[in-house]
């Protein structure tokens, strides 16, 4: 176990600083997984979720494929484990022989695996056994929280050597009472964060800001991915021979901020 102390907040080093995206890399999860079909994790994941809902008045409906009424009853479970999606991230994602100070867990739709404090576990499974949290959210506000709380810890607590994992899972097994978005598809993005290495660039993204060069399409069927999965398409920042392919910095478009 790491015992980890941080000093309260100072104000940030004077001058512009060159931190920013160092890597990037997204992933698409077409297939369940494998604990999905594990029979004894169904059971427990049934009996888990039917305790939650009954004090709602809601149900939960038969597993299978997806959350459709005619599955049959006492199927097994589909969807993610966000454990194993950030894990297949952070292999995509962390140079060999690097490490990771922060790693910090976007998500939405609840995981596959509650029992499980994934962004805790996540923290031995990294490099570098980085301090871990995670943030959960409606309608994709959850990355843009997780950058903004990244950046603070980069700016005050010298935890320069980020992760932002941002997943999104597209199995429901229940009606929530509200309106909800459930993804299309299984993907999840990383950005891993840094000062550059001798002869790297980084992309630099303004948490706060509203871009200016127009609205930034992002496929609604996708809300928690859906604007970070443009930039898990970039290029390695420091692989562009031209300075002037990354804007700098890039603002976002946070839809929980005030108009």
């Amino acid at each position: 176990m790491t015992l980890r102390t941080l000093l309260p907040p100072r104000p940030p080093a004077a001058g512009p600083s060159r931190w920013g995206v160092r890597r990037t890399a997204r992933l698409t999860f077409p297939e369940p997984s494998a604990l999905a079909a594990d029979p004894v994790h169904a059971a427990r994941l049934r009996r888990y979720l039917t305790d939650l809902l009954a004090p709602y008045g809601l149900a939960l409906a038969p597993y299978g494929p997806s959350p459709a009424v005619d599955a049959p009853a006492g199927g097994q479970p589909s969807g993610q484990s966000y454990g194993e999606m950030a894990e297949a991230l952070i292999r995509a994602v962390v140079p060999a022989g690097e490490q990771v100070d922060l790693l910090v867990l976007a998500h939405a739709v609840p995981d596959l695996t509650p029992g499980r404090a994934t962004a805790c576990w996540l923290s031995h499974r990294c490099p570098g056994g980085p301090l871990s949290f995670a943030v959960t959210g409606p309608d994709g506000t959850a990355a843009f929280t997780a950058l903004r709380l990244l950046t603070a810890y980069a700016d005050t607590a010298g935890l320069r050597r980020a992760l932002l994992l941002v997943v999104e899972q597209d199995w429901l097994p229940y009606d929530p009472g509200v309106p909800v978005a459930v993804p299309a598809t299984s993907r999840g993005v990383a950005l891993l964060f840094g000062d550059p290495l001798p002869g790297e660039r980084v992309l630099r993204l303004d948490p706060a800001g509203i871009a200016p060069a127009g609205p930034h399409p992002a496929d609604p069927a996708q809300p928690g991915t859906g604007l970070w999965w443009e930039l898990g398409a970039l290029p390695d920042p420091g692989a562009l021979p031209d300075p002037g392919a990354l804007p700098d910095p890039v603002a976002l478009p946070d839809p929980g901020a005030p108009r």
